[in-house]
This record gives C-alpha cells, sequence and structure tokens, in this order.
C-alpha cells in the first residue's frame, strides 16, 4: 500500500486504558498516532481520523458528537451487528473489530484516512438489503444492471459469482463492475457499497 497517497496530518486515538493504541502502534500506518484519553482533550488541528476505542460500552453520543466534526472510526474489543448498525446511525465513518489481522486492521485504517468506509461487507449487506445507506455520493445515477451488481457485491459475491447470477461471463461481469466502481467514483467495491445513498433505490 502507498503510504505516500495519506495525509501526513495525524491519528488521533480516544483510548483510556491504551490497549487500543498499542495495536495501532506497530501497524506502520505512516503518519503520528496521538492518544488522549478523555474527550475533553480533543484538538481538530492536524487530525486526518479519530479512532474511539470501545471496550465494554460505547459513548454513543460521543460517537455522534465525534462524527460531525471529524471522520471517526471505533476500533471495538466486543464487536456485535447491533452496535455496527448504531455505528452507522450515529455517522461514524467505521466500526472495526479489534481482532482482525494486523493486515486487515491496517487496511481499514489506512483506508478511513483516504475516505473509505470501514465497516465488514456483513455490514454493509446489511444495509443495503435493508435499505439503509451511509454518506450520500456525488456520483452519477446507476443503470439498472449496475443496481444488481452492487446489491451483488453487497452480498459479498466475486466476479464469477456476479456472472453466474447475471447470466453473463466472468470478463462482462469484470467489466460491469469496473463502470460501477468509476459511476461511483471509488477504489474497491467496500467503497461502491458504503457510498450508495437514498438516491438510488434498489
Amino acid at each position: 500500500m502507498d503510504l505516500a497517497s495519506v495525509t501526513t496530518s495525524g491519528v488521533l486515538v480516544l483510548d483510556r486504558t491504551g490497549a487500543v493504541l498499542s495495536l495501532l502502534r506497530p501497524l506502520n500506518l505512516g503518519v503520528p498516532l496521538w492518544r488522549i484519553t478523555t474527550a475533553a482533550e480533543i484538538d481538530h488541528a492536524d487530525i486526518s481520523l479519530t479512532v474511539v476505542a470501545a471496550y465494554d460500552q460505547t459513548d454513543w453520543p460521543l460517537i455522534g458528537e465525534l462524527a460531525e466534526s471529524m471522520t471517526t472510526v471505533i476500533l471495538t474489543t466486543n464487536p456485535n451487528p447491533a452496535d455496527a448498525a448504531h455505528a452507522v446511525a450515529m455517522g461514524a465513518f467505521g466500526y472495526v473489530d479489534t481482532h482482525l489481522p494486523s493486515e486487515a486492521l491496517r487496511r481499514s485504517i489506512i483506508g478511513a484516512m483516504r475516505g473509505e468506509h470501514a465497516y465488514s461487507r456483513r455490514v454493509l449487506s446489511t444495509l443495503i438489503k435493508n435499505g439503509r445507506w451511509l454518506r450520500a455520493s456525488n456520483a452519477l445515477p446507476l443503470t439498472p444492471r449496475q443496481r444488481e451488481v452492487i446489491i451483488l457485491i453487497a452480498r459479498g459475491a466475486a466476479d464469477k459469482e456476479i456472472a453466474r447470477s447475471l447470466g453473463i461471463t466472468t470478463a462482462t461481469a469484470q467489466k460491469h463492475v469496473t463502470n460501477l466502481l468509476r459511476r461511483l467514483n471509488v477504489p474497491n467495491r467496500a467503497a461502491a457499497v458504503a457510498v450508495m445513498s437514498t438516491a438510488y433505490p434498489l
């Protein structure tokens, strides 16, 4: 992953115990990490991302407040689907399980610094199925075929599975995915699902 394209500002980690910060330090994120223990210590200068450590209970009012003014990702030691859905509702940019492998955790944080949502495919698929969306995109409207493709992507389908479901070749499925990503102006499939808005009824 090219760290040169990641902003040079830092990551603020709101972590009362320091355990989540200890997980982040060895990930070589390419930016400074600053730990604070209370929300009162937050300084918005030079922050590209705020990571909130969630251990037993998540401070949802704080998450909502932070998400209004800065990109906020929750790193949780006890992930569950209800809290992931609540994170979306509160405007958090991501909800990440601290038990992920180090490289997956690193990709999630760097992706969030680049503007990619940090939610699992399962969470994104549930959002699409329930007609709920993350932040709206300024992308062009989707064609009916692109809507079919994004639904399959949200369910975790690979190109071969998309091809099989739509009765097309794998090469054609790949072209549909490429065109969808270009139309939504996003770098990958997870970001495509994340930027869906109510402007694209499924």
